[in-house]
């Protein structure tokens, strides 16, 4: 007799629901991670360019944001160029030039000053001499310099004169303190403490002004 046997195909096993669902949900916050990070990527990328727009400054932090292109070096101002000396050469020649003071100049400005400090009543054309001789003059007065004798009818006592060159050049202001015998009309000798000087000046025509200051004697 024949046995019959009937083999029966297992039962497949049926997960748990819960151990369905678990990995699913992973997959879900993986994929919103990933997609979080993708999207904050994209932002730190682009931030640089929107900074650059705002801030001239940012152009070396864009220049590393984005691959690819080297950074660019800040542009300076040109230095600017010192002028050459010919350049001021040409300026200053180009300025006008100031007034030449020449000694006829200066001279006549001395003259209108005095002029203007001690007015002078009048002038006179005189031969003059120098003499050294020490001793007391006709006023009592010891000789010195810036003393001088003259006639006392041209020239008083105490008379003040300012004697210069026919052609303006200052010798000096003398005081008429002495008288002498070989001093008629207009002569007038002036004193100085150097012989050898007296000697010099031999005798000269000059011009004498006579300031109206001092006292007559």
């Amino acid at each position: 007799m024949i046995e019959r046997r009937v083999f029966e195909a297992p039962l497949k096993r049926r997960l748990p629901y819960a151990r369905m669902v678990l990995p699913l949900v992973a997959l879900a916050i993986a994929a919103l991670i990933v997609v979080q990070w993708a999207s904050n990527s994209a932002s730190r990328s682009t931030r640089p360019l929107a900074s650059a727009f705002l801030d001239p400054g940012a152009s070396a932090a864009l220049a590393m944001a984005m691959p690819g292109q080297e950074p660019q070096e800040p542009q300076q101002p040109a230095p600017q160029q010192s002028p050459s000396p010919l350049d001021s050469l040409d300026r200053r020649l180009a300025e006008p030039a100031a007034p030449v003071v020449t000694e006829a100049m200066i001279r006549e400005r001395e003259a209108r000053a005095a002029a203007s400090a001690f007015p002078v009543t009048r002038t006179l054309s005189l031969s003059s001499t120098m003499y050294c001789l020490k001793g007391e003059m006709r006023t009592g007065v010891r000789t010195r310099d810036g003393m001088a004798a003259g006639d006392p009818r041209v020239l008083p006592l105490g008379s003040v004169v300012r004697v210069s060159w026919p052609d303006g050049r200052p010798i000096g202001i003398f005081v008429i303190m002495d008288t002498g015998g070989a001093i008629r009309g207009n002569d007038i000798d002036l004193y100085v403490d150097s012989c050898a000087e007296a000697r010099r000046w031999g005798r000269h025509q000059v011009v004498a002004e006579v300031l109206d200051i001092g006292k007559r004697l």
